[in-house]
């Protein structure tokens, strides 16, 4: 059967789709010369809407509407600045266009138009000059999960329970804890009563390796023996009262022990350190306490106050229609839901906010909500709904407190290309809803009304059916990075329910958990003994030719995509069996993609999880990565794994039933750190952004991801970001003669006289240049070590290894010769012996009177240039820990 490669045959027009909206105004068809040209301005107090007399936005969205009326074709254009919302701005089907004439919403400088939900804080003075904190007067009530400094995410005042000195385990209880502890209850039992309720416990990887669940304080009651703590019902009970796994069931929802302590500890003004914020709503301050060396003056500091900053969502019948937004950036929008229900997290920021059986349907007793997997989603910031060819191009999404945009319930035709999602705290992009799988079922429509759309009183004349569900969906030639920062299992991107979606050429990186995935959840009651269970109306969806990596960089349990549930609809014959090849081109495809770089534990790359089916994984790449190369636990079958490129295992399934009609053909193993020997050159290539996206590549940071070994001739094959065309690469202080593969993949040329000098990019390394490596790379081993994430310590990269065993190793190899250890030194911490190739250990004391994170904890000597191997063993005290190396060529 040939399979689709939509992907290999996108029209031009798509390569044509604007960037720069200059270009618009000047190649714009003939028909087009008389539209309506508006212009709105930050301060806009007009009502002409000219560039003499701007309009502000709701001004431009009236005069809009009033042409569009009259039959003009409409052109809304955004001067330079920073529109500042005092409510959500809403588009309606009175806003739409028409097929010839959408009305268009553009930026005149893409690079500077932000569409804002948040308020800059002035008025900074010093409160405590020992702690480095300041405080500022803002509106009393003011309340926010999020704070944005010079653009970006700020985090949260935060420690770790061991830094609180709280014990491994409390006595737990059906509402929350009995605490006995003496150094728990000192401060559990200083919380005023108006902090009780901000103050939150997070947990990371207790309802789940994959999940990180937090949940807020309710009461905290001192008692003579013990203080009693009870926790958010809802959220509490969400962890800790979840019914057991039922037979049916693939996969389960695990329970989280109500002995468990929380890994941190969050939003409490005792918490405060360098780079960390804490509101006291009550009180109207808002105190910040800059890095080091920092004047907060010199800082944009912008506390959100919306959720929503922009929804375009009409009806079924009446859809907006025609809609286009072009070069702007949308941001500073928080999400207040986990400070009101809390955050049971299930998987992929899907959520329990009802009963601890939500989304189990019929499978257990008591009977949860129905359909399957019907648990509460994220906030898209930018949600669209109901709508027919509304198009984000060359926009950007940033500094977001949920998921960047959603597109759900009857989105017909969207077109997302050209865009930059970063710096969200839940997902970047979410197509579809946990509501939806079934919308033929009657008895769902009540549900997706509710649960679906922005506003279900608007929707409740709405005639649901197939056509509720999301379909025709483009998602090309975009950059999403840097996702997940409050809610740490956020996949870059997130599809649900939806037909013929085409997602292609996107670059998808540095995410804490999953890269894409597809299906989450709703599979767990389907498996290769009820492959019929929870059927859902996708059909023909691809993921092909986009590129993957540096995922899992937190989390465990998930991959480079990872897919679950029903992917195509059934076909079956005149007399009633499956017709197999017909469902096939129904069905999923990935292919063309390419991944790299997981974390040391991740199990999977290409991953066809719970009862996945009719799934086909063509032509993918996947190097440098720690488990097997394409697999999971419980799939239903019909899974075909044909002409990959792989450096792991193929067709890994640890979990019964076997999976049904499974194929694995002319796959290709290739070593971990191939060249263009082992890979296709036309893959790498075609994977990630079309030539005319190459320009966005520019938007990540300038990261060296991937060297492979030198070949024969002098050429070695990197992967960057934050490339460009003209982006020099040098071996030393030396240019290299270099050739740019894709969007993402360079091919240099490596003279046998420079072999030895390390490789850079953008600049040439300084003599004395240090390389820093992360604990995570993949050059470190251990055993009888363990991970620490988010501590919010200053440790590099946010993590580090420890243990607290005497004997654990941890080592690493480097090329260099000069190393020089990071950890933590502490009054807890251990002795640890340094063994540098076959000298004898060297001991080291890491202890400390104080804690210093990110600490040298031991430099070699001078070594001899070439390969070394380090060995780290711990030898006394509490804990040894490991925060990566740097090491050095020429010193």
């Amino acid at each position: 059967m040939s399979v689709r490669k939509w992907s290999r045959k996108l029209t031009p027009i798509l390569a044509a789709v604007l960037l720069v909206p200059a270009l618009v105004l000047t190649g714009a068809p003939a028909a087009q010369a008389a539209a309506a040209q508006l212009v709105a301005a930050p301060d806009g107090q007009g009502s002409d809407c000219t560039r003499e007399a701007p309009c502000g936005l709701a001004g431009a969205q009236l005069r809009a509407r009033e042409l569009v009326g009259s039959g003009s074709a409409v052109t809304v254009t955004l001067l330079a600045g920073r529109y500042d919302l005092s409510q959500t701005l809403r588009f309606s089907a009175q806003d739409s266009g028409t097929p010839e004439h959408p009305v268009v919403w553009r930026a005149a400088d893409p690079d500077a138009v932000v569409i804002s939900g948040g308020t800059s804080v002035k008025g900074w003075t010093q409160y405590d000059a020992a702690g480095g904190i300041w405080v500022a007067e803002v509106p009393v009530g003011s309340r926010s999960r999020q704070l944005y400094v010079d653009g970006a995410w700020a985090p949260v005042a935060q420690a770790t329970a061991r830094e609180l000195g709280f014990p491994t385990s409390w006595s737990g209880t059906s509402t929350g804890y009995r605490v006995t502890d003496a150094t728990s209850r000192r401060w559990l039992d200083a919380l005023r009563p108006e902090e009780v309720g901000q103050v939150e416990f997070v947990y990371t990887g207790k309802t789940g390796p994959w999940t990180q669940s937090r949940c807020p304080l309710s009461s905290v009651t001192p008692g003579e023996s013990a203080t009693t703590l009870t926790m958010l019902k809802t959220c509490w009970d969400g962890m800790t009262k979840r019914p057991p796994r039922a037979p049916i069931e693939s996969g389960g929802l695990p329970n989280m022990s109500t002995s468990t302590v929380p890994t941190y500890v969050a939003n409490h003004y005792s918490l405060l350190s360098a780079g960390e914020w804490y509101l006291d709503s009550a009180a109207g301050r808002l105190y910040y306490a800059p890095q080091p060396g920092v004047d907060i003056h010199d800082l944009d500091i912008t506390l959100p106050h919306l959720g929503r900053l922009v929804t375009v969502s009409g009806t079924l019948a009446e859809p907006v229609h025609d809609l286009s937004f072009e070069g702007l950036q949308f941001s500073y929008a928080t999400w207040l839901g986990p400070s009101v229900t809390g955050f049971a997290e299930v998987q992929s920021n899907l959520h329990i906010t009802g009963a601890p059986n939500q989304g189990k349907c019929t499978v257990t007793v008591p009977a949860g909500t129905c359909p399957y997997g019907a648990l509460s989603q994220p906030l898209g910031n930018v949600d669209v709904t109901a709508s027919r060819n509304v198009r984000f191009v060359g926009n950007s999404f940033r500094a977001l407190g949920g998921a960047g945009l959603s597109v759900r319930y009857g989105a017909h035709g969207t077109v997302i290309e050209g865009n930059h999602i970063t710096d969200t705290s839940g997902t970047g992009l979410f197509l579809g809803c946990t509501y939806d799988p079934q919308p033929w079922d009657p008895t769902t429509h009540d549900g997706i009304k509710q649960n679906c759309t922005p506003d279900p009183a608007a929707v409740a004349g709405d005639q649901i059916g197939r056509d509720e569900a999301v379909s025709d969906t483009l998602v090309a030639n975009n950059v999403v990075h840097a996702v997940g920062r409050d809610y740490k299992a956020a996949p870059g991107i997130t599809v649900l329910f939806g037909r013929d979606l085409r997602m292609v050429h996107n670059e998808v990186y540095d995410t804490p958990y999953t890269g894409i995935t597809a299906g989450v959840v709703q599979g767990h009651a389907t498996d290769a003994d009820n492959p019929s269970n929870n059927s859902n109306v996708n059909a023909r969806n691809e993921i092909s030719d986009n590129v993957i990596h540096d995922y899992m960089q937190e989390l465990r349990d998930g991959g480079a995509i990872y897919v679950e549930g029903h992917q195509a609809e059934y076909v079956h014959t005149a007399d009633g069996t499956l017709d197999v090849e017909a469902t096939r081109a129904n069905g999923f495809v990935a292919s063309g993609n390419v991944a790299f770089n997981d974390r040391p534990d991740t199990n999977y790359t290409y991953y066809d999880d719970a009862g996945s089916q009719f799934i086909t994984w063509d032509a993918n790449v996947a190097f440098r990565t720690a488990g097997a190369s394409q697999g999971g636990c419980s799939p239903a079958g019909y899974l075909w794994t044909i002409n990959n490129y792989f450096a792991q295992r193929v067709g890994r399934y640890a979990c019964s039933p076997p999976a049904l009609a499974v194929t694995a053909e002319n796959n290709t193993a290739i070593p971990a750190s191939p060249t263009l020997d082992d890979v296709p050159e036309a893959i790498l290539a075609g994977a990630g952004l079309e030539p005319a996206y190459s320009t966005l590549s520019k938007v990540g940071p300038r990261v060296l991801r991937y060297q492979s070994p030198r070949r024969a001739d002098g050429t070695v094959l990197l992967a960057a970001t934050g490339l460009r065309d003209q982006t020099k690469i040098y071996a030393g202080r030396t240019e290299l003669e270099r050739r740019r593969i894709g969007s993402t993949f360079v091919e240099v040329v490596v003279p046998d006289s420079l072999a030895s000098q390390p490789i850079s990019v953008g600049m040439p390394a300084h003599p004395q240049q240090t390389t820093r490596v992360n604990e995570t790379d993949p050059s470190v081993t251990s055993s009888g070590w363990s991970r620490s994430a988010s501590r919010g310590l200053g440790d590099f990269q946010d993590d580090l290894l420890f243990t607290r065993t005497d004997g654990a190793t941890v080592s690493f190899t480097f090329t260099g010769n000069r190393v020089r250890i990071h950890g933590e030194k502490n009054n807890d911490q251990a002795a640890v012996a340094i063994a540098i190739d076959d000298q004898d250990p060297v001991t080291v004391d890491t202890a400390s009177p104080t804690r210093v994170a990110d600490a040298v904890v031991y430099e070699s000597p001078r070594l001899g240039d070439g390969p070394h191997t380090v060995a780290i063993t711990k030898l006394s005290g509490t804990y040894a820990t490991f925060d990566g190396y740097e090491y050095v060529y020429r010193w």
